[in-house]
């Protein structure tokens, strides 16, 4: 049987993007997919210097019933940036790179703004929480700070999407059951949804999971490719 695309050719550039990131991106993202792996919303995050060494990186627990010591589980505050966050020691540390998995929402954005943070990498876009990080509206306070967060990202190719996608599986995310679902496919998330729950649904899935995340990475390339937006 013939295939729409190019096996090779694909591995071969999910390979080149992989070897293209950074320790920290490939940290964040490996946070990530051990998230799904436990079961839990499949969020990675990294704090780093501006030289790149990783100080803490961690991920979704918000389904775990333990961990590690200082991180947030089994709540709805256990996001990845939180954990990361959660264990910075308190003023040793002054402009560190975070790097997340996805956009933050409005929780991990005002933490974010309150931690030694001067730059934030981000993979996919969550058209939900988008623009819930600009507190300058908020207080005229805030609109006179000398020097906010910079951001970098959302990425507007395979990796952003792939940083959506493991976001989206139902597995450890039931707010998607409840009806959550239907206030993304208003934000135009619907094929990204229809990707993460085919996977999820036909089992593959369950076969991605035995496999890391560079390869899992590689294994669902080709149906990323056609969710990259297409350039303005």
């Amino acid at each position: 049987m013939s295939l729409p695309f190019d096996v090779s050719e694909a591995n071969a550039r999910a390979s080149r993007a992989w070897a293209g990131l950074d320790e920290a991106w490939r940290e964040a993202f490996r946070q990530g997919w051990e998230a799904v792996r436990s079961g839990n919303i499949g969020v990675g995050a990294c704090a780093s210097t501006l030289d790149g060494d990783i100080i803490h990186a961690a991920r979704n627990r918000v389904n775990d019933q333990d961990g590690p010591h200082g991180e947030i589980f089994g709540s709805s505050l256990a996001h990845a940036e939180m954990n990361v966050l959660a264990r910075l020691e308190f003023r040793r540390y002054r402009d560190l790179v975070l790097t997340t998995t996805l956009q933050p929402c409005l929780q991990c954005a005002g933490a974010i703004r309150l931690a030694p943070i001067g730059t934030v990498r981000i993979a996919g876009h969550d058209a939900y929480w988008d623009g819930y990080h600009d507190f300058a509206r908020l207080a005229e306070r805030e609109s006179r700070r000398p020097r906010p967060a910079a951001r970098i990202g959302p990425l507007d190719d395979e990796l952003g999407v792939f940083g959506l996608l493991i976001s989206r599986f139902r597995v450890g995310n039931p707010r998607l059951v409840e009806g959550f679902d239907g206030a993304l496919r208003a934000l135009g998330e619907g094929p990204v949804l229809d990707l993460a729950y085919e996977l999820e649904d036909g089992g593959e899935l369950r076969s991605l999971l035995g496999l890391d995340v560079s390869q899992a990475l590689a294994a669902v390339w080709p149906r990323l490719q056609p969710l990259v937006p297409a350039e303005s």
